[in-house]
């Protein structure tokens, strides 16, 4: 039996390592793209939290920046 895995969730700091972007890049997608938000961005903090813990989805930021699967990383 196959089991699901998690997907893989990176940092900001990851993120930025992965795509070689800058703070500013980072900050322009969750201010101005809300395509970019809505798919790839997770927010692991409480419900109810005022503060915010996000995390990047690899495979959907891949797949919205048109990366080839191949050129994603097998873990992160």
């Amino acid at each position: 039996m196959h089991k699901p895995t998690a997907p893989t969730l990176l940092t900001k700091a990851e993120l930025k390592e992965w795509l070689k972007v800058s703070d500013f890049w980072v900050r322009d997608r969750l201010e101005n793209d809300p395509e970019f938000v809505r798919r790839c961005v997770i927010d692991l903090a409480p419900a109810g939290s005022s503060k915010r813990t996000l995390r990047y989805h690899l495979g959907n930021t891949a797949d919205y920046l048109g990366f080839p699967a191949e050129s994603v990383p097998a873990a992160a």
